[in-house]
């Protein structure tokens, strides 16, 4: 009886028990998406390019992928597809 109640939870207002936030900053995509080719579709003023390249990291203003064996910064505004290729 002892241990079933250290393990339960108060409850909210609402009588549901209120699990603990998540501490740790949720990702903008899966980290299992790094080091990985995908097709990039993007927006240049009105022009829709496309390329290949390899996700390098995922930032708050958009991916850095290596394109053409530069390190690019594509805005997620711009962005209008982003797809993983199959290995």
């Amino acid at each position: 009886m002892t241990e079933t109640l250290e393990a339960m939870t108060r409850p909210d207002s609402n009588g549901t028990p209120s699990l603990p936030k998540r501490a740790a900053p949720k990702g903008l995509l899966p980290s299992t998406w790094l080091e990985r080719t995908l097709n990039l579709e993007y927006v240049v003023g009105e022009d829709l390019r496309t390329t290949e390249a390899t996700l390098l990291d995922v930032y708050p203003a958009g991916p850095i992928v290596n394109a053409g064996g530069a390190r690019t910064l594509i805005s997620w505004d711009t962005i209008a597809v982003l797809e993983l290729i199959n290995d």
